[in-house]
């Protein structure tokens, strides 16, 4: 299944590289790259973190704060950039709903500057919201899991951080978040949606938890109280942006 899901993925690319030549999505001046490195530098990161339970609290990385720490099984959550920002904006929509696998590099690299600015401690493991399977083979590649691998190969340079694969999974198939407006309906959509399969792996460690968006943060909650069932010490978030529900 993995050999054929990298097949199609290959062949899409191919394709979508012939048809439509890769050009920067901001200057589109600069050709092969979806995002040039002068255009990748100008993207504000955000420079203040808040409380991701409350939203109102300011905290100095993204910290859950005091009186919403009984509330939720997540330590924090450390929102990289705005998604107001029509960069971001349009990479996350090209990368998520037009299936363009090589955003997750430029992607990467504001996850990677925005966690070394903050000093945020280093995890044990890395895992990525997952997919269900029948998303997976829609899309053809998790796009947290992308983002989760090179934060995991470029977080230490020349020693990598394990990037926990296949461990914590989508046991059950979940209307996309989006689609849902009120925020108990989210929430009740991700109850009891995951599992651990590999407690061990999980047990007394540090854990980075990647998505790509957030928006009312219902999976990252349910993944991070999965989590810390499963035996975790610390459950701290990144995503790209968060983004409002309307």
């Amino acid at each position: 299944m993995k050999k054929l899901l990298q097949y199609r993925q290959k062949v899409r690319t191919f394709i979508l590289d012939t048809l439509f030549p890769i050009s920067c999505l901001v200057c589109q001046t600069q050709i092969n790259r979806w995002i040039c490195p002068s255009c990748l530098e100008k993207i504000p990161l955000q420079k203040e973190q808040v409380c991701p339970i409350c939203e109102r609290i300011i905290t100095p990385k993204g910290e859950v704060c005091f009186s919403c720490r009984k509330k939720n099984s997540i330590d924090g959550l450390l929102v990289c950039a705005s998604y107001k920002e029509k960069t971001i904006s349009r990479a996350v929509h090209y990368f998520k709903y037009r299936f363009v696998e090589k955003i997750s590099i430029p992607l990467g690299k504001i996850m990677l500057k925005s966690f070394l600015s903050f000093n945020l401690l280093l995890p044990d493991l890395i895992v990525p919201i997952p997919l269900h399977c029948r998303r997976l083979r829609w899309r053809g590649f998790n796009q947290s899991q992308l983002l989760a691998n090179y934060l995991g190969e470029n977080l230490t340079p020349g020693f990598e951080i394990v990037v926990s694969k296949n461990n914590l999974i989508r046991k059950r198939y979940t209307l996309p978040q989006m689609k849902i407006k009120n925020f108990k309906e989210r929430q009740e959509n991700m109850q009891n949606a995951f599992a651990v399969l590999r407690k061990k792996e999980i047990q007394g460690k540090n854990i980075l938890l990647v998505d790509d968006i957030a928006t009312t943060g219902s999976t990252l909650f349910e993944c991070a109280q999965t989590l810390k069932k499963a035996g975790a010490k610390k459950v701290f978030g990144i995503v790209i942006a968060r983004q409002k529900s309307n």
